[in-house]
């Protein structure tokens, strides 16, 4: 039987110990160690042993500090990876601190390319992309500046598939971003962009995640409800439930609570319309959805107008 990939991450971290056990007896230089740490603290997070890879980069942290004191810079890669580990590690506990520490390697964002220690482009995008979606979730829009910065350095002008594929995602966070800062016009042309971009890669076959392009028409739908835009807010809500319906045709929508509530969303505005005809396509559709989100939805429609 082959190894398994436990298997394998076992034997890294053997390796990884005695890199860093013949360092400490050799009086290794301070970036042989730190690039030690990196490697050890990245495995460590792999097996999900948190707590001690959150140990060895916080001794990496101590160590870029120790260098910037004696006058020394640490490696650009080596730096962003510590700092980006170490607050990805603090998420779940400590939302500041993975903010703080987004913050400190942001700063050398700029210095990153091609062939960065740690980093190549592919790895460079997905770092910023994960790093944006994570600060959005802390709710730290503001925060993401930066990254989607850097994004658009690594992205713009790339014709291949995947870094179209990314440029979409980059369009996404960048609209949800302002629209979170209650900045809706700048929201608007971003998902306006996504928009264009996730219509192309569908017609050309080549989308990844065709929820990525949902995303973008349902919160622009939500944009174009706000100011009152209904005309441009019906087509996008229904090319949204357009592909949750293929997907669903296709096995490929696990869960259908998106798909039920842009239809009650669209009956809803209808029926504030008195576009009652419309309205019922819609809830129809619900029904042979779900049966008793339906009936509880016409219920609590039809209870506003009693006395």
């Amino acid at each position: 039987m082959p190894p398994s990939f436990d298997d394998h991450l076992e034997a890294t971290l053997q390796d990884c110990n005695n890199r860093i056990n013949s360092l400490e007896g050799s009086g290794g230089s301070d970036e042989e160690m730190l690039d030690a740490l990196v490697n050890r603290g990245s495995v460590l997070s792999m097996m999900e042993y948190y707590t001690s890879a959150l140990s060895d980069f916080e001794d990496a942290v101590d160590i870029i500090i120790r260098m910037e004191t004696e006058g020394k810079t640490a490696d650009a890669g080596s730096f962003v990876r510590v700092f980006v580990s170490r607050g990805e590690l603090y998420g779940d506990s400590d939302s500041d601190r993975l903010v703080e520490d987004y913050a400190i390697a942001s700063t050398r964002l700029n210095e990153l390319g091609e062939n960065t220690k740690f980093y190549d482009r592919k790895k460079v995008v997905r770092m910023c992309l994960d790093c944006c979606e994570d600060l959005l979730d802390c709710g730290r829009p503001d925060g993401t500046a930066p990254f989607v910065g850097k994004l658009y350095e690594m992205l713009v002008g790339r014709d291949d598939v995947w870094s179209k594929n990314r440029y979409l995602e980059m369009m996404n966070i960048s609209a949800q971003s302002m629209n979170e800062m209650g900045m809706d016009n700048e929201a608007m042309e971003y998902f306006s962009d996504a928009v264009v971009t996730g219509h192309v890669l569908l017609e050309g076959g080549v989308l990844e995640d065709a929820m990525s392009l949902v995303f973008a028409l349902v919160l622009r739908g939500d944009l174009e409800q706000k100011k009152g835009l209904l005309d441009q807010y019906f087509i996008d809500r229904k090319a949204a439930i357009s592909l949750l319906e293929d997907l669903m045709s296709m096995n490929k929508l696990d869960d259908l609570s998106l798909l039920i509530r842009l239809h009650q969303d669209i009956a809803s505005t209808y029926l504030t319309l008195n576009m009652v005809k419309e309205a019922e396509e819609h809830l129809m559709r619900e029904v042979m959805l779900n049966m008793d989100g339906a009936e509880e939805y016409i219920r609590e429609y039809v209870d506003r107008d009693r006395p």
